[in-house]
Protein backbone atom coordinates (compact mmCIF):
# COMPACT_ATOMS: atom_id res chain seq x y z
CA UNK A 1 0.00 0.00 0.00
CA UNK A 2 1.36 2.99 -1.05
CA UNK A 3 1.71 6.19 0.92
CA UNK A 4 1.86 9.64 0.07
CA UNK A 5 2.63 10.89 3.72
CA UNK A 6 3.86 9.63 6.52
CA UNK A 7 3.49 12.01 9.60
CA UNK A 8 5.61 11.22 13.28
CA UNK A 9 6.05 12.62 16.08
CA UNK A 10 2.81 14.03 18.37
CA UNK A 11 -0.44 12.57 18.93
CA UNK A 12 -2.97 13.09 21.94
CA UNK A 13 -6.42 13.53 22.72
CA UNK A 14 -7.39 17.06 23.45
CA UNK A 15 -10.03 17.92 26.49
CA UNK A 16 -11.09 21.30 25.46
CA UNK A 17 -12.63 23.75 27.24
CA UNK A 18 -14.71 26.64 26.63
CA UNK A 19 -15.03 29.45 27.37
CA UNK A 20 -13.02 30.43 29.87
CA UNK A 21 -10.72 33.50 30.36
CA UNK A 22 -7.47 32.69 32.70
CA UNK A 23 -7.45 35.46 34.03
CA UNK A 24 -11.01 34.89 36.01
CA UNK A 25 -9.72 30.91 36.69
CA UNK A 26 -11.88 30.02 39.98
CA UNK A 27 -10.12 29.81 43.47
CA UNK A 28 -9.21 26.46 44.92
CA UNK A 29 -11.68 24.00 46.36
CA UNK A 30 -14.25 26.00 44.61
CA UNK A 31 -17.09 25.12 41.49
CA UNK A 32 -16.22 26.97 38.02
CA UNK A 33 -19.13 26.52 35.44
CA UNK A 34 -18.61 26.34 31.92
CA UNK A 35 -20.52 25.81 28.35
CA UNK A 36 -18.34 23.40 26.72
CA UNK A 37 -16.21 20.35 27.56
CA UNK A 38 -15.33 18.21 24.21
CA UNK A 39 -12.82 15.46 23.83
CA UNK A 40 -11.22 15.69 20.13
CA UNK A 41 -8.19 14.20 18.12
CA UNK A 42 -4.85 16.48 18.52
CA UNK A 43 -1.15 16.61 18.14
CA UNK A 44 0.88 17.64 14.59
CA UNK A 45 1.32 14.49 13.45
CA UNK A 46 -2.32 12.59 13.79
CA UNK A 47 -3.69 16.45 12.75
CA UNK A 48 -1.81 17.14 9.58
CA UNK A 49 -2.00 13.14 8.33
CA UNK A 50 -5.68 13.24 9.13
CA UNK A 51 -6.66 16.40 7.07
CA UNK A 52 -3.45 14.94 4.54
CA UNK A 53 -6.56 12.07 4.36
CA UNK A 54 -9.67 13.99 4.64
CA UNK A 55 -8.78 15.91 1.69
CA UNK A 56 -7.87 12.52 -1.04
CA UNK A 57 -4.23 11.87 0.05
CA UNK A 58 -3.19 8.63 1.33
CA UNK A 59 -1.41 9.22 5.40
CA UNK A 60 -0.08 7.33 8.10
CA UNK A 61 1.52 7.93 11.61
CA UNK A 62 4.28 6.79 13.37
CA UNK A 63 4.29 7.54 16.82
CA UNK A 64 3.18 5.68 20.06
CA UNK A 65 -0.32 6.05 22.00
CA UNK A 66 -0.52 4.10 25.21
CA UNK A 67 -2.98 1.04 26.20
CA UNK A 68 -5.65 3.16 27.65
CA UNK A 69 -8.88 4.76 26.66
CA UNK A 70 -7.28 7.61 25.29
CA UNK A 71 -5.35 5.68 23.20
CA UNK A 72 -8.01 3.66 21.65
CA UNK A 73 -9.90 6.91 21.55
CA UNK A 74 -7.13 8.44 19.15
CA UNK A 75 -6.58 4.87 17.18
CA UNK A 76 -10.47 4.77 16.27
CA UNK A 77 -10.69 7.99 14.91
CA UNK A 78 -7.21 7.97 13.03
CA UNK A 79 -8.72 4.97 11.40
CA UNK A 80 -12.29 6.26 10.84
CA UNK A 81 -10.60 9.00 8.72
CA UNK A 82 -8.70 6.44 6.55
CA UNK A 83 -4.90 7.26 8.19
CA UNK A 84 -2.82 3.93 8.23
CA UNK A 85 -1.97 3.22 11.67
CA UNK A 86 0.30 0.51 11.20
CA UNK A 87 3.06 2.69 12.36
CA UNK A 88 1.74 3.07 15.59
CA UNK A 89 3.02 1.71 18.82
CA UNK A 90 1.00 0.71 21.95
CA UNK A 91 2.96 1.49 25.03
CA UNK A 92 1.81 -0.24 27.70
CA UNK A 93 4.25 1.82 30.36
CA UNK A 94 3.07 5.55 29.22
CA UNK A 95 -0.20 7.05 29.19
CA UNK A 96 -1.39 8.42 26.15
CA UNK A 97 -0.90 11.98 25.54
CA UNK A 98 -3.33 14.57 26.51
CA UNK A 99 -3.77 18.20 26.47
CA UNK A 100 -6.40 20.18 28.87
CA UNK A 101 -7.20 22.93 25.92
CA UNK A 102 -8.69 25.94 27.96
CA UNK A 103 -10.30 28.41 24.71
CA UNK A 104 -11.87 31.98 25.64
CA UNK A 105 -14.37 33.89 24.01
CA UNK A 106 -11.78 35.36 21.11
CA UNK A 107 -10.81 31.35 20.66
CA UNK A 108 -7.11 31.96 22.12
CA UNK A 109 -5.76 28.78 23.96
CA UNK A 110 -3.39 28.21 27.00
CA UNK A 111 -2.81 24.72 27.02
CA UNK A 112 -1.89 21.73 29.92
CA UNK A 113 0.04 19.41 28.34
CA UNK A 114 1.25 15.85 29.53
CA UNK A 115 3.92 14.24 27.29
CA UNK A 116 3.07 10.81 28.32
CA UNK A 117 3.93 7.93 25.39
CA UNK A 118 5.29 10.63 22.94
CA UNK A 119 7.91 11.76 25.08
CA UNK A 120 9.69 7.75 24.12
CA UNK A 121 8.87 7.99 20.54
CA UNK A 122 12.71 7.15 19.02
CA UNK A 123 14.21 6.06 15.91
CA UNK A 124 13.88 2.23 17.19
CA UNK A 125 9.96 2.77 16.32
CA UNK A 126 10.43 3.74 12.92
CA UNK A 127 9.49 0.43 10.56
CA UNK A 128 11.53 1.55 7.16
CA UNK A 129 10.13 -0.87 4.82
CA UNK A 130 6.90 1.17 6.53
CA UNK A 131 8.43 4.22 5.81
CA UNK A 132 9.83 3.75 2.15
CA UNK A 133 6.25 3.46 0.87
CA UNK A 134 5.96 7.26 1.44
CA UNK A 135 6.49 10.54 -0.83
CA UNK A 136 6.85 12.59 2.24
CA UNK A 137 8.33 12.34 5.93
CA UNK A 138 6.73 15.05 8.13
CA UNK A 139 7.82 15.54 11.67
CA UNK A 140 5.43 16.95 14.05
CA UNK A 141 6.66 18.27 17.50
CA UNK A 142 10.13 19.80 18.30
CA UNK A 143 9.57 20.48 21.44
CA UNK A 144 7.90 17.85 23.02
CA UNK A 145 9.25 14.76 21.08
CA UNK A 146 12.39 14.39 23.03
CA UNK A 147 13.58 11.10 21.94
CA UNK A 148 13.80 12.11 18.51
CA UNK A 149 15.01 16.19 18.87
CA UNK A 150 18.94 16.58 18.48
CA UNK A 151 21.05 13.87 16.37
CA UNK A 152 18.43 11.10 16.34
CA UNK A 153 16.13 13.35 14.18
CA UNK A 154 19.42 14.18 11.70
CA UNK A 155 19.83 10.90 11.10
CA UNK A 156 16.37 9.94 10.23
CA UNK A 157 15.53 12.47 8.26
CA UNK A 158 19.11 11.72 6.03
CA UNK A 159 18.23 7.90 5.99
CA UNK A 160 14.72 9.65 4.26
CA UNK A 161 16.45 11.83 2.06
CA UNK A 162 18.80 9.41 0.34
CA UNK A 163 15.58 7.00 -0.15
CA UNK A 164 13.65 9.99 -1.90
CA UNK A 165 11.82 10.78 0.44
CA UNK A 166 10.67 14.56 0.89
CA UNK A 167 11.22 16.02 3.96
CA UNK A 168 9.31 18.21 6.73
CA UNK A 169 9.19 19.47 9.90
CA UNK A 170 6.36 21.70 11.80
CA UNK A 171 7.80 23.39 15.09
CA UNK A 172 5.99 23.41 18.60
CA UNK A 173 6.36 25.40 21.59
CA UNK A 174 9.28 24.66 23.46
CA UNK A 175 8.52 24.80 27.22
CA UNK A 176 11.90 24.31 28.24
CA UNK A 177 13.57 26.99 26.29
CA UNK A 178 16.12 25.18 24.70
CA UNK A 179 14.66 25.95 21.00
CA UNK A 180 17.24 25.57 18.22
CA UNK A 181 19.67 23.07 19.38
CA UNK A 182 16.47 20.69 19.35
CA UNK A 183 16.17 21.33 15.67
CA UNK A 184 19.37 21.98 14.88
CA UNK A 185 20.76 18.55 13.73
CA UNK A 186 17.69 18.31 11.21
CA UNK A 187 17.90 21.60 9.44
CA UNK A 188 20.30 20.69 6.88
CA UNK A 189 18.19 17.47 5.88
CA UNK A 190 14.47 19.64 5.59
CA UNK A 191 13.09 20.33 2.18
CA UNK A 192 9.97 22.46 3.98
CA UNK A 193 9.91 24.18 7.18
CA UNK A 194 6.67 25.26 8.76
CA UNK A 195 6.21 27.55 11.66
CA UNK A 196 4.11 30.22 13.48
CA UNK A 197 5.56 33.40 13.88
CA UNK A 198 6.36 33.25 17.30
CA UNK A 199 7.76 29.79 17.72
CA UNK A 200 10.17 30.53 14.43
CA UNK A 201 11.17 34.11 16.46
CA UNK A 202 12.54 31.83 19.45
CA UNK A 203 14.09 29.16 17.19
CA UNK A 204 16.32 31.10 14.71
CA UNK A 205 16.49 34.50 16.85
CA UNK A 206 15.33 36.33 14.14
CA UNK A 207 12.41 38.79 14.32
CA UNK A 208 10.40 38.94 10.81
CA UNK A 209 9.08 36.19 8.33
CA UNK A 210 11.66 37.40 5.85
CA UNK A 211 14.49 36.90 8.19
CA UNK A 212 13.40 33.72 9.58
CA UNK A 213 12.99 32.43 6.05
CA UNK A 214 16.30 33.18 5.04
CA UNK A 215 17.98 31.37 7.83
CA UNK A 216 15.80 28.31 6.99
CA UNK A 217 16.69 28.01 3.76
CA UNK A 218 20.35 29.01 4.32
CA UNK A 219 20.33 25.16 5.50
CA UNK A 220 18.81 23.85 2.51
CA UNK A 221 15.29 24.28 3.16
CA UNK A 222 13.37 24.78 -0.55
CA UNK A 223 10.27 26.22 0.85
CA UNK A 224 9.66 27.75 4.14
CA UNK A 225 5.97 28.90 5.41
CA UNK A 226 5.54 31.06 8.30
CA UNK A 227 2.23 30.95 9.70
CA UNK A 228 0.75 34.40 11.00
CA UNK A 229 -1.92 33.39 12.85
CA UNK A 230 -5.43 36.26 12.25
CA UNK A 231 -2.53 37.53 9.90
CA UNK A 232 -2.65 34.70 7.48
CA UNK A 233 0.76 32.72 6.01
CA UNK A 234 4.32 34.22 4.81
CA UNK A 235 5.82 31.31 2.17
CA UNK A 236 8.74 31.34 -0.24
CA UNK A 237 10.24 29.12 -2.30
CA UNK A 238 13.47 31.33 -2.86
CA UNK A 239 11.80 32.36 -6.68
CA UNK A 240 8.79 33.91 -4.81
CA UNK A 241 7.86 35.03 -1.45
CA UNK A 242 3.87 35.30 -0.97
CA UNK A 243 1.76 36.79 1.65
CA UNK A 244 -1.55 35.18 2.33
CA UNK A 245 -4.04 37.09 4.18
CA UNK A 246 -6.49 35.38 6.51
CA UNK A 247 -9.78 34.91 5.75
CA UNK A 248 -12.05 36.67 8.11
CA UNK A 249 -14.29 34.25 9.83
CA UNK A 250 -15.63 33.52 13.39
CA UNK A 251 -13.00 31.70 15.77
CA UNK A 252 -14.29 29.36 18.18
CA UNK A 253 -11.28 27.49 18.46
CA UNK A 254 -7.79 28.24 16.93
CA UNK A 255 -6.87 24.58 18.35
CA UNK A 256 -5.14 22.23 15.41
CA UNK A 257 -5.58 25.01 12.76
CA UNK A 258 -1.68 25.17 12.26
CA UNK A 259 -1.59 21.70 12.20
CA UNK A 260 -4.06 21.07 10.19
CA UNK A 261 -2.92 23.80 7.43
CA UNK A 262 0.34 21.70 7.17
CA UNK A 263 -1.44 19.14 6.35
CA UNK A 264 -3.18 20.96 3.74
CA UNK A 265 0.20 22.73 2.26
CA UNK A 266 1.94 18.70 1.91
CA UNK A 267 -1.55 17.66 0.01
CA UNK A 268 -1.26 20.67 -2.19
CA UNK A 269 2.59 19.84 -2.73
CA UNK A 270 2.04 16.38 -3.28
CA UNK A 271 -0.72 17.16 -6.04
CA UNK A 272 1.40 19.69 -7.58
CA UNK A 273 0.14 22.82 -7.49
CA UNK A 274 1.73 26.02 -7.40
CA UNK A 275 3.32 27.66 -4.24
CA UNK A 276 0.49 30.33 -3.98
CA UNK A 277 -2.32 27.63 -4.44
CA UNK A 278 -0.56 25.17 -1.61
CA UNK A 279 -1.12 28.29 0.27
CA UNK A 280 -4.19 29.22 -0.48
CA UNK A 281 -5.47 25.81 0.48
CA UNK A 282 -4.12 25.56 3.91
CA UNK A 283 -5.00 28.92 4.70
CA UNK A 284 -8.76 27.51 3.91
CA UNK A 285 -8.64 24.80 5.84
CA UNK A 286 -7.12 27.02 8.83
CA UNK A 287 -10.00 29.05 8.58
CA UNK A 288 -12.52 26.13 8.52
CA UNK A 289 -11.07 24.41 11.46
CA UNK A 290 -11.07 27.54 13.32
CA UNK A 291 -14.54 27.87 13.21
CA UNK A 292 -14.68 24.59 14.72
CA UNK A 293 -13.61 22.73 18.00
CA UNK A 294 -10.52 20.35 17.63
CA UNK A 295 -8.31 20.71 15.15
CA UNK A 296 -8.94 17.49 12.55
CA UNK A 297 -12.97 18.03 12.03
CA UNK A 298 -14.16 20.50 9.88
CA UNK A 299 -12.62 19.12 6.86
CA UNK A 300 -15.11 17.17 5.12
CA UNK A 301 -13.67 17.07 1.34
CA UNK A 302 -11.29 18.22 -1.00
CA UNK A 303 -14.75 19.98 -3.24
CA UNK A 304 -16.24 21.45 -0.11
CA UNK A 305 -12.19 23.18 1.06
CA UNK A 306 -12.00 23.76 -2.75
CA UNK A 307 -15.56 26.05 -2.69
CA UNK A 308 -14.76 27.74 0.79
CA UNK A 309 -11.63 28.79 -0.78
CA UNK A 310 -13.02 30.33 -4.06
CA UNK A 311 -15.74 31.65 -2.26
CA UNK A 312 -13.99 33.12 0.37
CA UNK A 313 -11.18 34.75 -1.55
Amino acid sequence: MDLSLVSIGVMCADVTVRPVDTLDMPPKGSLFLVDGMELHMGGLASVSATVFSQLGGRAGVIGRLGQDSFGDYMLNNLEKEGVTTTGIRRDPDNPTSATVVIVDAQGERTFLHQMGANAHVSEEDIDWDFLKQAKILHWGGPGITPKLEGEAMGRILKKARAMGILTSMDTCYDGQGIWYPLIEEALPHLDIVFSSLEEACLYTGKDSPESIAEFFRSFGAKIVVIKLGAEGMYLTDGAEALRIPAHKVEVVDGTGAGDAACGAFLYGHDQGWSLERCGRLANAVGALTVQHMGGAEAITSLEDTLAFMEQAS
